[in-house]
């Protein structure tokens, strides 16, 4: 059977063959819109404006190929001032994406340089407001797996940092590139976990969730051998899962990284509003709610307020 993946309508480029089969959803039926080959037309990005329609499809056996075009295009259209913040935001999703999906494979030191390559132009497109958060933050999927949720907590981490170091002197281009390197990579340790346990649909045995629970080790173990280990990367990959009360793993401390904690935060609020074969996702307010509620220190608090200025004042949950 056949799986299809939603992209971006603004990561398609005008005036080029596409790479892939095109598909459009009407009444939640996919219908076939643009066959791999052919040309894509302004007159259809008109079509699909009028239809208010914002994601495409394509099937899952097409993705490596539709992933690795973007690439190929991602750093003249990340670079690029004149590109609107959408097709930025929408281009760095995709080849964010495949450049993770080659790193867990293959968690080499070539992979690994693949992901800071990808998020320099990031952080100076957000930087210079050249790529909008809240395009970033409205393109975001929320079908949990390992890759979309990896990229996903590296917006909203790099996103909390941004904003929360904004006035701090001692946070610039290159502080913020050390610590957003972590947050893409915080999971890297899963590339150690058994599929089986990975794409299992639905709650793990204490035996398999046991094995689960190594991945920040097993993360912090391949920066350290890939020689692609920054001080934040490692924190991040150890920490991500530590809790400031102590109930936390691998090690249960209390003492934790600033940077871990930020992690931390886009790690659980991923979680909880993505879906999962056995659980419905929750609301982004009811998740920052949770949040709030388990909120345990000054810092935590802070951080949890920037979160909510960046998520806009639906998600308001301060009062």
């Amino acid at each position: 059977m056949e799986v299809f993946r939603p992209i971006p309508v603004d990561v398609l480029l005008v005036g080029e063959p596409c790479v892939v089969d095109l598909f459009m959803k009407l009444d939640d039926t996919l219908v076939p819109f643009l066959s791999k080959g052919g040309v894509l037309t302004g007159d259809h990005l008109r079509d699909l404006e009028r239809l208010r329609v914002r994601r495409m499809f394509i099937k899952g056996s097409q993705a490596e190929a539709f992933e690795e075009y973007v690439q190929r295009n991602a750093d003249k259209i990340l670079t690029d001032p004149t590109v609107p913040s959408r097709v930025k935001a929408a281009t760095f999703y995709i080849s964010s994406m495949g450049a993770l999906k080659k790193a867990f494979v293959k968690p080499d030191a070539p992979s690994l340089n693949r992901i800071k390559k990808e998020i320099v132009p990031l952080l100076k497109g957000i930087m210079k407001n050249e790529i909008v958060l809240g395009d970033l933050l409205a393109i975001t999927q929320h079908d949990f797996n390992t890759y979309t949720h990896s990229v996903n907590v590296g917006i909203y981490a790099t996103a909390i940092a941004v904003r929360f170091y904004r006035h701090d002197p001692s946070y610039g281009m290159n502080e913020l590139e050390r610590l957003s390197y972590g947050f893409f990579l915080h999971d890297i340790g899963k590339s150690r976990v058994p599929l089986s346990i990975l794409r299992k649909r639905g709650p793990l045995s204490d035996e398999e969730r046991s094995i689960m629970k190594k991945h920040p080790e097993w993360g912090y173990a391949i920066l350290m051998e890939t020689g692609n280990l920054t001080d934040e990367a490692a924190y991040i990959a150890m920490q991500h899962h530590e809790r400031p009360d102590g109930t936390g793993y691998p090690l249960g401390t209390k003492d934790i990284h600033p940077c871990a904690r930020i992690c931390a935060l886009a790690d659980i609020f991923d979680a909880l509003t993505s879906k999962r074969p056995y659980k419905d996702p929750m609301s982004p307010f009811a998740a920052l709610k949770l949040l709030k509620a388990e909120t345990f220190t000054v810092f935590d608090h802070e951080l949890l307020t920037t979160f909510i200025q960046i998520l806009g004042p639906d998600e308001d949950v301060t009062h």
